[in-house]
């Protein structure tokens, strides 16, 4: 038994000896992650900086455009409040992008941090096709019915492409105001019937968007109900029609009303 236990004593002394102790634990711990840690060290001692240094704070919103747009956009987005001051790599630019974009004149922007403190924004404006004039004002619209922006006194504005000049009388009643929609049927198809009336003999003096639709006045005094955006070209025929019967049988025409496309039908002028 004294034997045994002396052996025991000895072999667990032999094993303590040769257990490693903690320093060499932690050393062949550490020694093949040193690299990575000091590299983590330095990550995050840089990113500490670059989000605290004064040098990364955003000084200037600049958009590459000079326009009414351009400068909606910049007021924008220099009222929010983590733009301006803040550290340009915390700028939320899908938020202010949005922001931007809800200036009514703005159909989309891009925002662009420029290091090592400058916003940049990119826009992509809407563009007016026609003046839309209510009791409250006059507006431009574009292709899309949504108004952008309050229309300048004088000369109407014109198409970009045609330089066909569209104003439209809403009589509806219909509140309209910056960045609200108008109808966009009712727009489309008085740009289009605007351009096919000349070709069908009658001059454009006036366009009105009414309870009835849409309604034209031609160079002859005629007022013409087209109504509601369907079938426009069977009502473009049978109004041609009517022209040419005016013309050969010289009819003083009053309204030609073509909302029944099947029966439309004229009233002359009295006298």
């Amino acid at each position: 038994m004294t034997r045994r236990r002396r052996s025991a004593r000895t072999e667990s002394r032999i094993q303590r000896a040769l257990r490693p102790s903690r320093g060499r634990l932690a050393a062949s711990w550490l020694v093949p992650r040193w690299l990575a840690i000091v590299l983590g060290v330095a990550s995050f001692t840089g990113a500490l900086l670059l989000l605290t240094s004064p040098r990364f704070r955003v000084e200037q919103v600049v958009v590459r455009r000079e326009s009414a747009s351009a400068q909606a956009a910049v007021t924008r987005a220099s009222q929010l409040s983590n733009v301006v001051g803040h550290n340009i790599f915390l700028v939320n630019t899908t938020r202010v992008a949005q922001e931007v974009a809800a200036v009514p004149s703005v159909l989309r922007a891009r925002i662009m941090p420029r290091l090592p403190n400058v916003v940049e924004i990119e826009i992509v404006e809407r563009i007016p096709i026609a003046t839309w004039r209510t009791p409250a004002g006059a507006f431009l619209v574009d292709d899309q019915g949504y108004v952008v922006a309050e229309a300048p006194e004088g000369a109407p504005q014109r198409e970009p492409e045609d330089q066909v000049r569209l104003v439209v009388k809403d009589t509806t009643g219909q509140e309209v105001y910056l960045g609200a929609h108008i109808n966009q049927h009712a727009l489309l198809a008085a740009r289009e019937l605007a351009k096919a009336l000349p070709i069908a003999g009658a001059g454009v003096r006036e366009v009105e968007y009414s309870s009835v639709g849409l309604v034209f006045v031609t160079d002859r005094q005629w007022r013409v109900i087209f109504g509601d955006t369907e079938s426009l070209n069977a009502k473009l025929a049978n109004f041609k029609s009517i022209v040419d019967l005016a013309r050969s049988q010289n009819l003083n025409i009053r309204t030609v009303d073509l909302r029944p496309k099947d029966r439309p039908f004229y009233q002359l002028a009295p006298g």
